[in-house]
């Protein structure tokens, strides 16, 4: 493959792993708004059943309450669930990009070795002509 095609596939997977990496932190983001938001859940629950046991009037709609934020927590943890498989997927594609990443780099280290090889070997070829020249014609000023 030549350098110039190397050179392009290396850039577009860079390209690559910097879009899902941006969306993995979108994602992971996200995660911790609902881990936040789950926190004040439990800090504002706990809050209210305070409020609950020293106010009799509040106690009668406490229960409601409680429901409502055990299943508003639960939503939560289900969200989290989620977006922790789209963060492992998202982790995994970025590995297996880099993965391809790496291939094409390390073809185009194989390639640059080789065409120096070459360059080379070339020169020494020519540097072997000039010398056996500069051979010949000091042989034939003798």
């Amino acid at each position: 493959m030549a350098l110039k095609t190397l050179h392009t596939l290396i850039k577009l997977h860079k390209r690559r792993v910097d879009v899902i990496r941006r969306e993995m932190e979108a994602l992971e983001e996200e995660r911790r708004q609902l881990l936040d938001l789950a926190e004040k859940l439990k800090k504002e629950h706990a809050e209210e059943m305070e409020r609950a046991a020293s106010d009799p009037k509040i106690a009668s709609f406490f229960g409601a309450y409680s429901r409502r934020v055990k299943e508003r927590q639960s939503h939560i943890i289900e969200e989290v669930k989620r977006l922790d498989g789209a963060i492992d997927a998202k982790s995994e594609a970025i590995r297996e990009e880099f993965s391809e990443q790496k291939k094409y780099e390390i073809a185009r280290n194989l390639e640059k070795k080789r065409i120096l090889e070459g360059d080379r070997r070339r020169q020494q070829v020519r540097f072997d002509e000039i010398g056996a020249q500069q051979y010949l014609g000091k042989q034939d000023n003798t």
